[in-house]
């Protein structure tokens, strides 16, 4: 069998705090093969940066492996010493974190920051390194590869600075590329390109990849294998169809049912929310750690002592569930019956050809009188009535905020109109409005 590059065995990671020593993770197995893609799903706080951190070494002061090791090509890096590190680190192993300006040194241009890691690592000349940048902005598909070299972070996009970040990683062609949340705040057209790229990347250069993510959809898309978290343990793991398909832990089918299927009738498959909150890292129940939130729990052997990962249906498929030969995984969820819906009344808000535009003056700091005048919003018509629900949905910079500061009335309409009821306001700002029509439109930002 060909050796992973990535074997992580019984890992368990704690944090220092006031309170005493805090498990963040406990007991965790993950194998990465040569050329995998290895999804990391679950909630916030289950411990899934956490683990990547353990990984890279990178848990801070207060964070310390107390269990189990991480092998990286068979070497242990738990017990590598720090020059150890600073060799691997962004050279065999790289890390593409989920918010990319922290990751860009904003007083820096983009190529200065982009030659360093061949510069450092192989010894190559600035020059040599700065033509290796350009291959790889190529390579990640930035327009105008020469330009970016010289921008600064600020002046590109929030997914150019993305590209950008994951050019950085692969400039020394690591072995293993962890990237945590990398599309999280990133627009949902810009997230398919760099999710398109990921993909492409990684078959071209051979990567393995551990890809950690709460988006389900892009583990589909991105992954080979998939690792399910919950409260810092790994509950189920197996390839993608085996855990998808087949998912033999209650937590991996809470985290389906929850998940919004484009097309989806409301009625005939409802959203199924998972009952309570996860338990905070000191509060683990014994036993089976989902097992306050699980429809299946069976007091007195679920939560009698630790659950061991145990073979489930297809290759290299294990989940963390005394009773996944017992459940009917086919059988429905049992869904409180809903009311029916309230018939849409009366209109409640019209908004009828509403634009907004600004007056933008270049370099107005330095005295220039030259003007342009951006569209924010252009000619906006719709209406919402009473017991309806109205989306208003765009990419970032296509008008959806402005539109909505119009209606609260931190800005002012420049043509159209807006009635709230029978009441024009459109063109009032919100100190002219009065406390009573105020309080009849309200923003959860």
């Amino acid at each position: 069998m060909t050796e992973p590059i990535l074997q992580i065995d019984n890992l368990s990671v704690s944090f220092a705090t006031r309170a005493g020593a805090i498990a963040a993770v406990t007991d965790f197995s993950c194998t990465v093969a040569p050329g995998e893609a290895m999804g990391l799903v679950g909630e916030s706080g289950c411990g899934k940066s956490t683990v990547a951190l353990a990984i890279m070494r990178d848990l801070g002061r207060c964070g310390r492996i107390t269990g189990g090791s991480i092998r990286f090509r068979g070497e242990d890096l738990v017990t590598a010493d720090a020059a150890r590190l600073r060799a691997l680190r962004g050279n065999k192993i790289a890390m593409v974190y989920q918010e990319p300006m922290a990751s860009l040194n904003p007083a820096m241009r983009i190529g200065a920051q982009l030659v360093e890691a061949p510069m450092l690592h192989e010894g190559l000349s600035r020059a040599a390194a700065a033509r290796r940048a350009l291959e790889m902005l190529r390579a990640v598909r930035l327009p105008d590869p020469e330009r970016m070299m010289t921008a600064w972070p600020h002046q590109i996009s929030g997914g150019q600075q993305q590209r950008v970040v994951i050019a950085m990683a692969l400039l020394s062609k690591p072995d293993l590329l962890l990237m945590d949340e990398p599309t999280t705040a990133l627009d949902v057209t810009v997230e398919a390109g760099v999710v398109d790229l990921v993909k492409d990347l990684a078959d071209r250069f051979g990567v393995s990849m551990l890809f950690i993510s709460h988006n389900l959809g892009l583990v589909l898309e991105t992954c080979d294998r998939v690792t399910v978290m919950y409260a810092g343990e790994a509950v189920e793991t197996g390839a993608i169809a085996d855990v998808f398909d087949r998912m033999r832990h209650p937590y991996t089918q809470g985290l389906f049912r929850s998940i919004p299927l484009p097309g989806a009738d409301r009625d005939s498959r409802p959203l199924v929310a998972i009952p309570g909150q996860p338990p905070l890292p000191q509060e683990r129940p014994q036993g089976c750690a989902f097992a306050p939130r699980c429809a299946h729990f069976q007091a007195g052997r679920c939560d009698s002592g630790a659950v061991a990962m145990t073979p489930a249906p297809g290759a290299r498929h294990v989940a963390r569930c005394l009773r996944h030969g017992e459940i009917d995984w086919a059988a429905p969820p049992a869904v409180e019956a809903r009311a029916p819906a309230a018939p849409p009344g009366a209109v409640a808000l019209r908004v009828e050809g509403l634009s907004k535009r600004y007056a933008v003056t270049a370099n107005a700091l330095f005295g220039a009188r030259e003007t342009r005048t951006v569209k924010a919003v252009e000619a906006v018509s719709f209406e919402a009535r009473e017991a309806e629900t109205v989306a208003i949905v765009g990419e970032s910079g296509c008008g959806k905020s402005t539109l909505a500061k119009v209606l609260l009335g931190l800005e002012t309409a420049d043509a159209g109109s807006v009635k709230l009821g029978d009441l024009e306001i459109g063109a009032l700002a919100v100190g002219a409005r009065g406390a009573a029509t105020v309080s009849r439109i309200q923003m959860v930002f």
